[in-house]
């Protein structure tokens, strides 16, 4: 059943700016966080500052390790522990994610590079052409990388050879796998197409929303595949089943909806609300997301992780000037 729930509106609040146009799609824009107030209350966890402020964040298997991008030439690992340390990169990693089983793996450039949980250095897997984002399902061992310049989306095996690659029509900028699908989300069109993860066909398509900038695999009772949108223009959780493709919920999220991360052992799904430095936790197992936990975050929160074995989360903002980049580490 399809449920829409609207907030007084007085309360609708525009939940970000328009940056340029996409390359190949001039009539469309695609919405960015730019503003935050200062926090007005102390952020959950604790709180540890990165080289420069982060577009990305992955917690390892454990939560013991945060794997950091932003606009630096680096994949910046941090440990409560040890610290910071930084893996060179030819050039600013556009993406980067926790593996099952510990380790990461980022994007930076034509490569994408793999850390094991042991390594001290990553292996380099070159890529045809520069890549953007990336995602691993939670149990089959593959990986999925966006090259939004070639409209492709290429699936690298373990070892980091090319074994596919799927012709999008558009601009991929966005990734989302489970064991059977992948989800492609083309910010510019506002749109999300699912494909078969075993064979690369084209399943079907669908309008998500007017400014789609995030999407996560968060299953579904029974096993089936499911996906959550984030639409940052109209401040709102889009959440899809597979199957065929049905928008099945829609649900507002006022204060700059922007990213999310979904724990599969909770079945909770958190969303950062930049306008409010808040990050909200969505329990998706009924018919319509239920609210289950808030935390107050860092400033402009633009990204969060989450440790499934543990139910932590990382989120990344910047200090109360928006000029320092901070990591935040929420326990469960």
């Amino acid at each position: 059943m399809l449920r829409r729930l609207f907030p007084l509106a007085g309360l609708l609040l525009l939940t970000a700016c328009d940056a340029g146009a996409p390359v190949g799609h001039p009539d469309a824009t695609v919405p960015t966080p730019t503003w935050a107030p200062p926090a007005s209350a102390p952020p959950a966890g604790s709180i540890s500052a990165v080289p420069s402020k982060p577009a990305g964040v992955a917690l390892d298997a454990g939560g013991a390790r945060l794997a950091v991008i932003s606009d630096k030439s680096a994949l910046v690992l941090h440990e409560p522990a040890t610290g910071l340390a930084e893996i060179p990169a030819a050039e600013p990693p556009r993406g980067v994610v926790a593996v099952a089983g510990g380790g990461f793996r980022a994007v930076a450039g034509a490569a994408v590079l793999d850390l094991p949980p042991s390594a001290t250095a990553p292996a380099s897997w070159p890529l045809p052409a520069p890549g953007g984002a990336i995602a691993v399902p939670r149990a089959a061992d593959w990986t999925a990388v966006a090259l939004p310049d070639r409209g492709d989306v290429i699936i690298l095996s373990s070892a980091g050879t090319e074994i596919r690659t799927m012709h999008t029509g558009g601009r991929p900028s966005a990734l989302a796998a489970d064991d059977e699908r992948i989800a492609v989300l083309d910010a510019g069109q506002s749109s999300l197409t699912v494909y078969d993860a075993a064979t690369g066909a084209r399943q079907e398509a669908l309008r998500a929303g007017d400014g789609a900038v995030a999407v996560a695999a968060v299953g579904a009772p029974g096993g089936r595949s499911r996906f959550a949108v984030i639409d940052a223009r109209d401040g709102e959780l889009l959440v899809f089943d597979t199957g065929p493709l049905l928008l099945r919920q829609r649900y507002p999220v006022p204060g700059g909806a922007w990213a999310l991360a979904y724990d599969p052992g909770r079945r909770v799904l958190w969303v950062t609300a930049t306008q409010r430095n808040e990050v909200v936790g969505f329990d998706l197992s009924g018919g319509t997301p239920r609210e289950v936990a808030r935390h107050a975050t860092v400033r402009l929160p633009v990204a969060v992780a989450v440790d499934p074995s543990t139910g932590a989360l990382a989120v990344g903002g910047s200090d109360a000037t928006g000029a320092e980049g901070l990591v935040q580490r929420i326990p469960a």
